[in-house]
């Protein structure tokens, strides 16, 4: 399986996230590009221009949603998943709201391989489920 190489930028202040979402999203041949706060994400996207933001919803002022609005108006082709600790539809709400492109907690973080990249999904072998038979 030959997959395009990307180019990802994780925002999060805590390193322990940003090691996470890096392990389930980028594959060897992608850049990914850390940044720990909103500010920092938009000094480098300009010259790092990447293929899909994921950014942690839980971040100091100015905060992510004023950020994924800004990412979505400056740079429309840009991919911005939300990513968070906490599950709950307001999260979710808020983050579409401000035109995030999906919306991931990190409860089901295996979702943000396939959010960061939607054409990845004709590639991915389907999972097969193990039948449970019930002894009667």
């Amino acid at each position: 399986m030959n997959l395009m190489a990307r180019k990802l930028m994780i925002v999060d202040d805590h390193a322990i996230s940003r090691h996470m979402v890096r392990q389930v999203a980028a594959t060897p041949q992608d850049t990914v590009l850390e940044c720990v706060s909103p500010a920092e994400a938009m000094k480098a996207l300009g010259t790092f221009q990447p293929d899909c933001v994921m950014m942690g919803v839980s971040l100091p002022p100015p905060g992510a949603f004023p950020a994924i609005r800004h990412i979505r108006k400056i740079y429309p082709q840009v991919r911005v998943v939300a990513v968070s600790n906490l599950p709950g539809k307001e999260l979710r709400q808020a983050a579409n709201a401000a035109g995030a492109s999906g919306f991931v907690s990190m409860e089901n973080l295996s979702e943000l391989f396939l959010l960061a990249a939607p054409e990845r999904l004709s590639v991915m072998p389907a999972r097969r489920r193990k039948s449970r038979r019930h002894a009667r």
